[in-house]
């Protein structure tokens, strides 16, 4: 029996500023098991964010953010194939992160084994030795793998900021009340992508557009 349910009310911030020196942009799980036709845990709306997630990349990369990709990682005998239908399988078709997000030199990419892609992988140990203590959040899925990490990272006191245009979730519902649960238990800031904007003292503020990342300027 289903029922309509209220989402309580949360902020989405119109603007949001970080330190591009101090903050990572995470990209959560975009694989093509997960984002592509043909993928055996398809999120009905992740491949829809891939303009939004090259405008967020767009935006690090040029302005001197740190890139940080998870891989969500499984292989045989893993207990979550007896959860979820088989998925990322190492070194498979499925298991590798679309070809629009190629990771360059420098940017790291986390095999992860759980939802939270802090939990036993050396992602905290990482972000601390470059300085960072804020991080943008995105990819899928909302109320699982991206909501995890976020919260994770939000219990070890990093400011977490989430654009939700850049999120997916395999049901409405479940993006909403992820996003109204990260604003209200962990002070996470949700906005959209295209409000983040990247500034140093004394310079110029840069700020990314899906117009910009796109191959055709």
């Amino acid at each position: 029996m289903s029922r309509t349910v209220e989402v309580p009310e949360y902020e989405v911030h119109g603007e949001v500023r970080v330190n591009p020196g101090r903050t990572a942009l995470i990209v959560v799980d975009m694989q093509n098991d997960f984002v592509k036709e043909g993928g055996t845990l398809v999120v009905p709306d992740a491949e829809g964010t891939i303009p939004t997630i090259q405008s967020l990349l767009a935006l690090a990369r040029g302005s001197g953010m740190k890139v940080v990709f998870t891989q969500d990682t499984h292989g045989q005998g893993d207990p979550e194939w007896t959860m979820w239908p088989e998925h990322v399988r190492e070194d498979s078709w499925g298991w590798r992160i679309v070809d629009e997000f190629a990771p360059q030199e420098g940017e790291l990419v986390i095999r992860k084994v759980r939802y939270d892609a802090f939990y036993g992988t050396h992602l905290d140990h990482i972000l601390r030795l470059w300085g960072v203590d804020t991080l943008i959040i995105c990819g899928t899925v909302a109320n699982i793998c991206v909501h995890y990490t976020a919260a994770s990272a939000a219990l070890r006191w990093y400011d977490v900021i989430i654009p939700k245009d850049a999120t997916s979730a395999l049901f409405p519902f479940d993006l909403e009340s992820s996003l109204r649960q990260s604003a209200f238990l962990f002070a996470g800031r949700i906005t959209e992508s295209g409000n983040i904007k990247a500034e140093e003292a004394g310079s110029a503020v840069f700020r990314s557009t899906i117009e910009e990342a796109s191959p055709d300027r």
